[in-house]
């Protein structure tokens, strides 16, 4: 059978988008219950190599009734226990009677974001942990209409999928709450998901830029990596909610932040929340909340 090896050298957070193809740990979580093995999959397909950089040998065409998949190798790493958490997964697609690779490349994905694409498929990442490689055989029956033809699959074949996950995000800032004793600025109240909503007071808007730390996560210092976080601004004046990232995919780009804000976030730790009040035109300024769930792995950034 046909090795293909994946060699990836950038990081690019979009989810894969095939022709034909639909678009789009906590207490709270589900309980996990023991991962799926499947000895078809030990038995006919072999990954090799390291974390992110898989290779791939089919002694013998793939082909199953049902999504199966197997925990090839297990990580000691954060669970996603939600369908909406996300993990930054190293994601391969092959065809599972030739070995040939379909689509390859890393992004950010939870198992309602993959499912989304691949009906169903979701589950293979239900409690995995980072550092974890998951091996799934997807039949092509089961895939969105016109998919399996465009990617070479006959009836009754079945689509490979190697999953590396290097890392999963926190589902919302968490560390050690931070007293600030500082009159007349914005107070921050959290629902049960960790959304924030922020009060206004009564009273002007700061003239100069206020930046507090309302959780200290116990991550490390982002610094010069890339952040992955959730934001909400909220005008002095009108009180009014102007831009919010929660209920959507994880943020990874502070194009449109005010440097201020970006600034901060250099300086905080990963699973922080940080209150940023940057004042702007006519005695108003916008109060900032960001969430930062996690970073990019330096390796993943480098060409």
């Amino acid at each position: 059978m046909r090795k293909t090896t994946a060699a990836l050298s950038a990081i690019a957070l979009a989810a894969f988008a095939l022709t034909g193809c639909t678009a789009a740990p906590g207490a709270d979580g589900p309980d996990c219950a023991p991962r799926e093995s499947s000895s078809t999959l030990e038995s006919s397909a072999t990954v090799r190599g390291d974390i992110g950089s898989p290779t791939l040998d089919l002694t013998r065409p793939v082909r199953t009734a049902k999504l199966t998949y197997d925990d090839a190798i297990q990580g000691d790493g954060r669970a996603v226990a939600s369908d909406t958490q996300s993990a930054i997964i190293t994601l391969g697609l092959y065809n599972g009677a030739t070995g040939d690779v379909v689509q390859q490349g890393v992004g950010l994905w939870s198992p309602e974001s993959l499912s989304e694409q691949l009906p169903g498929v979701g589950q293979v990442l239900e409690c995995v942990t980072a550092g974890s490689r998951v091996v799934a055989s997807i039949p092509a029956k089961s895939l969105p209409e016109g998919m399996a033809a465009q990617v070479g699959l006959q009836q009754g074949d079945s689509l490979l999928g190697v999953f590396d996950v290097h890392e999963v995000l926190r589902t919302r800032a968490e560390g050690r709450d931070v007293f600030n004793d500082a009159g007349g600025l914005p107070t921050v109240v959290r629902a049960a998901d960790g959304r924030p909503g922020i009060i206004i007071p009564d009273g002007a808007a700061p003239k100069k830029v206020v930046v507090q730390t309302l959780i200290e996560g116990d991550g490390d210092e982002v610094g010069s990596a890339v952040p992955l976080f959730h934001f909400t601004a909220v005008d002095w004046a009108d009180r009014s909610v102007t831009t919010s990232t929660w209920g959507q995919n994880v943020s990874s780009s502070t194009s449109g932040l005010p440097e201020q804000v970006v600034e901060a976030m250099t300086k905080a730790t990963v699973g922080s929340q940080l209150l940023v009040v940057v004042p702007g035109e006519d005695s108003d300024a916008t109060a900032y909340v960001v969430d930062i769930l996690g970073v990019i792995p330096e390796e993943l950034t480098q060409g």
